[in-house]
């Protein structure tokens, strides 16, 4: 259970917690950090070893092969392809693997689940669903309004009304700083202070963003995100017209173009999620963000600091 509250707190808290979300983490959030660095298995490797020769701080790699030549991208480049990617999306499901580890304790905690996201627009609010399926079973699903963590072994369902995290006439991307990780990667530039890693790019030359918070927050010291590689260059060498990418039935990871983020809190403790089986704008029922308590379940109801 502590784990799911973490991952809320992870993904519904980019910027600042909402008193609820607060209230639950002091109560129950258990730390979560990983040894020394980055360490990612599978796409978006970043571990240290094989990275051939390290680039300096905010420097990209060049010389990828292009239609006219190599290629020069730069840090803008990377980060508009996260930001406009994410402003074009619509809806996206994709499987997850999330990892954590105890800073303190050194011990390691692993999941896997399936996602699923509506985004917010000018009249309707930010939508999701998280059904994990290891290494025990647990839902946390929004519809904009109520967000609820339903933990069968337990027999509890935590409600908490997220309504003012997400109300959509409350929050513009172009002018209000976002308030949780999902509402805000179409505006990361605004929100952090972004540089390149001494890596640059991972073992698969996939790109990399280290990530600092422009205002102190209470969940996350740094964030790291890996970017696609053959994402950014085909923004690049479509004359950085991110029309030209999104929505090829073909490539869904350039329309989320984001293999995986790495969440450093204050304690030195991480949380990594991986994306893959990437399905974006694909029609997904309203349902799907509602959730239904099952009879004989606790129904608890954090209350505002």
């Amino acid at each position: 259970m502590k784990q799911i509250i973490k991952l809320i707190i992870v993904l519904v808290a980019m910027a600042s917690v909402s008193a609820e979300a607060g209230m639950i983490a002091r109560a129950n959030a258990v730390p979560q950090g990983i040894p020394s660095g980055i360490a990612l298995g599978g796409p978006g490797t970043v571990n240290g070893t094989n990275m051939g020769q390290p680039n300096l701080p905010g420097s990209i790699p060049q010389g990828a092969p292009g239609p006219g030549g190599k290629t020069n991208v730069g840090q803008r480049d990377i980060i508009d392809t996260v930001e406009q990617s994410y402003r074009a999306l619509n809806t996206l499901i994709a499987d997850f693997f999330q990892r954590s580890t105890l800073a303190k304790e050194r011990r390691e905690m692993r999941a896997d689940g399936q996602m699923f996201l509506k985004a917010a627009n000018d009249r309707e609010p930010l939508k999701f669903r998280f059904n994990y399926f290891r290494p025990t079973n647990h839902e946390i699903v929004s519809n904009g309004r109520s967000l609820w963590t339903y933990l069968p072994e337990n027999r509890k369902v935590l409600l908490s009304d997220v309504s003012f995290v997400f109300d959509p006439m409350r929050f513009n991307p172009d002018r209000d700083r976002a308030s949780n990780f999902l509402q805000g990667l179409g505006r990361i530039s605004k929100d952090f202070m972004i540089t390149s890693p001494p890596q640059g790019q991972d073992v698969d030359g996939n790109y990399i963003l280290e990530l600092e918070p422009r205002r102190a927050t209470e969940t996350i010291q740094k964030l790291f995100i890996v970017v696609n590689r053959d994402a950014v260059l085909q923004y690049v060498w479509n004359n950085r017209d991110i029309r030209k990418i999104i929505n090829d039935p073909q490539r869904p990871e350039w329309t989320f173009p984001i293999l995986s983020t790495t969440v450093v809190d204050h304690q030195g403790n991480t949380t990594i999620m991986e994306f893959s089986n990437l399905k974006a704008n694909a029609a997904i029922s309203d349902q799907t963000f509602e959730f239904m308590i099952p009879g004989g379940v606790d129904v608890v109801r954090p209350s505002p600091r």
